[in-house]
């Protein structure tokens, strides 16, 4: 399988980073998403780790056309945000974050962390019912936030 089918070069675990990462369908292989859903989701996150602004607005489009493949991301941001912070932190869900903060949610993505935060899950319908766009936007805040949390474990959310 040609891995730069999705990006014209390559992004994955060979590159040299100054920190341990596990990408989604390694972190998750039970995962019931169709090809080729699982490599795009790596290739995502890989792109995002990698700050590669060529790759992921292409890469960020592709799983916002698919409900389930954001939920999937959506889902597991939140677990990693859960495990990192025991439980969801409230600048996640409800826009507190200081005025100078490095990272912000966004309004799509506020929301099916709440949903996460009072129930441990995200309804699998609830990405169905958002325009490609807020898909975009909730995958988005999703891949950076695990792309924080990976270079900068805890202390991303408080720089």
């Amino acid at each position: 399988m040609d891995k730069t089918r999705f990006t014209g070069h390559l992004h994955d675990a060979a590159a040299e980073r100054p920190f341990r990462f596990i990408p989604p369908s390694r972190a998750h292989p039970t995962w019931e998403l169709p090809a080729p859903f699982p490599e795009l989701l790596d290739q995502l996150t890989y792109a995002t780790v990698d700050d590669c602004q060529q790759c992921r607005p292409a890469l960020l489009d592709r799983v916002a056309g698919d409900a389930r493949a954001t939920l999937e991301l959506v889902t597991w941001a939140c677990f990693i945000t859960s495990e990192n912070y025991c439980g969801i932190p409230s600048e996640l869900v409800a826009g507190n974050e200081a005025s100078d903060a490095p990272f912000r949610a966004s309004p799509t993505f506020r929301t099916l962390a709440r949903q996460y935060g009072a129930h441990g899950r995200i309804q699998d319908t609830a990405c169905t019912h958002r325009t490609a766009a807020q898909r975009r936007e909730a995958a988005d805040t999703a891949v950076t936030l695990v792309a924080g949390l990976s270079r900068w474990s805890a202390d991303f959310l408080y720089q």
